[in-house]
């Protein structure tokens, strides 16, 4: 996969939005059967027990322990139990944003992976149920930090490659204008520039950027910059003046914006990679007043 269409890939799902509807563990016995539903809602369901036969879009499967499965929004699904033992499962329905299932559609993703760890598997669905069950403030947060968890799993297990991307979803020139800023993050870049590399107008390619991307162009190209300094600081011997002429900013500018963004200055930063730890405690300076 192309470093630009991963990019594309990460901001996308950094900004997904997903709501836990409804999640528990069932057991069903011989016959049970639910045929031709087509929820406006995702489903995820893990087999514990038993078999099952699965229709989605008069496409068969059949359902065995140790297979999660991803059933989309807008799908004709039918499904049943096979033979005389139990079928017991864990599942949950979510929603996403209409943005969201678009691109999460463009992925073309398998209906089901394997997975090879079925104790971690149960613990995310208990995690989630125990969850539902909570009468905390925090209790959808807590659901939606395991779905999104879940998701990850999934889309890892799918190894999402550029060819699963299909070219609705990135039908104008992403790439090109990715590996633009890439290239020329040392220089000023335009938004006008960039909409020429698109074939856009510049305000149609700041909406559609930032629908592709979750922030605008000029945002990004920032993100861009402090993500490259935090690389020069900390894989060379460059000077921060340097770096800060490397990623396209001067030298007093590169300094306030990379302690906003990460709330250590670039020297701080270098230490602590050179340590290797992460351990901010002997690193930053006690707060002078009037400093935040």
């Amino acid at each position: 996969m192309k470093p630009t269409i991963e990019r594309i890939l990460q901001n996308q799902l950094n900004h997904i939005h997903a709501e836990v509807i409804l999640c528990a563990h069932t057991e069903s016995g011989p016959n049970w059967a639910e045929h031709k539903a087509e929820p406006d809602f995702y489903r995820f369901a893990y087999t514990v027990q038993g078999r099952a036969w699965l229709d989605i879009d008069d496409k068969s499967y059949t359902v065995e322990p140790a297979t999660l499965y991803f059933l989309p929004a807008g799908t004709r699904q039918s499904f049943g139990t096979e033979g005389d033992e139990p079928f017991v499962r864990y599942w949950c329905h979510f929603r996403m944003e209409l943005s969201d299932t678009q691109f999460i559609k463009s992925l073309q993703l398998p209906h089901f992976v394997n997975v090879q760890d079925d104790r971690m598997m149960q613990y995310l669905f208990a995690k989630m149920i125990a969850a539902q069950q909570s009468a905390s403030v925090t209790r959808d947060l807590r659901m939606k930090a395991v779905l999104l968890e879940m998701l990850a799993y999934y889309l890892d297990e799918s190894r999402v490659q550029q060819h699963l991307v299909s070219d609705q979803g990135f039908g104008v020139k992403w790439n090109e204008v990715l590996a633009y800023i890439e290239d020329n993050l040392h220089l000023n870049i335009q938004v006008e520039d960039l909409a020429r590399l698109a074939f856009l107008h510049p305000n149609y390619f700041i909406t559609s950027f930032k629908s592709m991307m979750g922030c605008s162009p000029i945002q990004y190209v920032t993100n861009r910059r402090i993500a490259n300094a935090k690389l020069l600081l900390a894989d060379t011997a460059l000077s921060v003046s340097e770096v800060a002429k490397r990623v396209g900013m001067q030298n007093h500018y590169l300094s306030r914006l990379f302690k906003r963004y990460t709330g250590i200055t670039p020297v701080q930063y270098r230490r602590i990679a050179a340590h290797g730890t992460g351990n901010l405690k002997d690193e930053l300076p006690p707060n002078r007043e009037g400093e935040v």
